[in-house]
Parts: C-alpha cells; structure tokens; sequence
C-alpha cells in the first residue's frame, strides 16, 4: 500500500464542513473523539473511523474507509423529558453539507464513491440529564 492513510485527511474534510454550523439558532461545535468544557448541551463528535485496502484494482490499491459522526444534544432532566427534534436537524444539516466531501490535494487521495448511512439512535438518562444521540456513517472508497 503506497497511498496514506485517509483518516486524518477525512476528519479533516468533514470537520471542515461541519464545525460552527447554525442549526436552530445554535451554533453546534465539532470534536474529534472528545468534547471540550465548551461543548455546552450540542455537539458533534467524529467517531470511530476504520479502513480496508482494497486489492480488486490491478495498478494500485484503494482504500475503503468509513467513519462514525456522533451529534449529541443534552438536557436537564429536572421537569424536562427532552426532545430529539434538535438531534433531527442538526443530523440532518451534517447530512446535507457532507454529502460531496472532497479530500485536501496534498493528501494524493480522491474520493472515487461516498456513501451515508444512519444507524440507530441512542438515548440515555442518567439522573440530571437525559442524552440524545444521532449516528451518522460515510463510507468511501478511496483510491
């Protein structure tokens, strides 16, 4: 495998398109794996990535890779039961400004297909706050 490893080339792109997009009113931040104290009750987090080469191209290998985005939104539980609705739009505006990534030329990558999937939603509650979660999943293959 000649070409670099796209992850980092991928995060890129999308964090790009997504960090600081106004969804409600609220500006809804980015994180790679972690949130900061700044992340206040909605944010997005660029989850787990993963690769496969992919060996079906006699004059170079490609890439297929894939990546998990994570919007979550929060809520005081105190006399509140929540509400996806917030999750609903913000997945939706990730949805719409990534579906046409490209990757930074210096990378020597080209998206060849991307594809978008949406998993399961995850609630959860714990006894301040009950937590929403949209997953979202790209897949590309790279050569």
């Amino acid at each position: 495998m000649i070409k670099a490893l796209p992850d980092k080339y991928i995060r890129k792109a999308i964090f790009t398109a997504v960090n600081g997009i106004v969804v409600n009113t609220k500006t809804i931040l980015c994180y790679d794996t972690k949130a900061t104290s700044q992340a206040k009750d909605n944010y997005i987090i660029l989850s787990t990535q993963s690769n496969e080469v992919d060996k079906s191209v006699k004059c170079g290998y490609r890439w297929e890779s894939s990546i998990l985005i994570d919007i979550i939104t929060r809520y005081s539980i105190s006399g509140n039961t929540g509400s996806r609705l917030l999750a609903d739009d913000i997945l939706d505006k990730v949805r719409e400004v990534t579906d046409n990534l490209t990757l930074d030329v210096a990378s020597g990558l080209t998206i060849v297909t991307q594809s978008q999937s949406f998993p399961n939603d995850l609630v959860s509650e714990t006894q301040n706050e009950i937590i929403y979660r949209k997953l979202m999943r790209i897949e590309f293959l790279i050569n």
